[in-house]
């Protein structure tokens, strides 16, 4: 996975198995969004911590 298109098919691959495996198309599509937020808010937050202190 060296780029956005790898990890594309391999993202699309993973949720794939899922949803053959019987999970709902819907619970998988809320998780990546919860744990986008998470990943995108825990940046934020440091980012702005780190540019606070600098100023």
């Amino acid at each position: 996975m060296a780029d956005s298109k790898g990890f594309a098919r391999e993202l699309n691959a993973l949720i794939k198995r899922y949803i053959d495996g019987g999970s709902d198309p819907e619970d998988i599509a809320a998780e990546l969004a919860r744990e986008a937020s998470y990943v995108f808010g825990h940046y934020n937050l440091e980012i702005y911590l780190e540019t606070r202190s600098k100023g």
